[in-house]
């Protein structure tokens, strides 16, 4: 039984950044209507990496700063990466 919680601990530290990294990068790299259905994707990935972050900052997991790594890049990734929107010439 060991094996499995290390497995949900290994899961819970890489699932959520790599759902963060790819929300953020379809975000800014879609452009139309599946730019609107990325942005909705990107809310719902930030709403659900704020609400396991902090479960993890009151529970005081190990994972706490990997979650607000996540979240930080995230938030800052939106403002510092460019999008593709203004560089499509219709």
């Amino acid at each position: 039984m060991p094996e499995l919680s290390l497995l949900a601990a290994v899961v819970d530290a890489s699932a959520l950044p790599l759902l963060g990294l790819w929300a953020l990068l379809a975000t800014k790299l879609c452009v139309g209507e599946a730019l609107r259905r990325a942005e909705r994707r990107f809310l719902v990935a930030l709403v659900i990496i704020s609400l396991v972050t902090l479960r993890t900052v009151i529970r005081h997991d190990e994972v706490w700063l990997i979650h607000t790594m996540t979240l930080g890049m995230m938030v800052l990734g939106v403002f510092m990466v460019p999008s593709r929107e203004g560089q499509i010439a219709i």
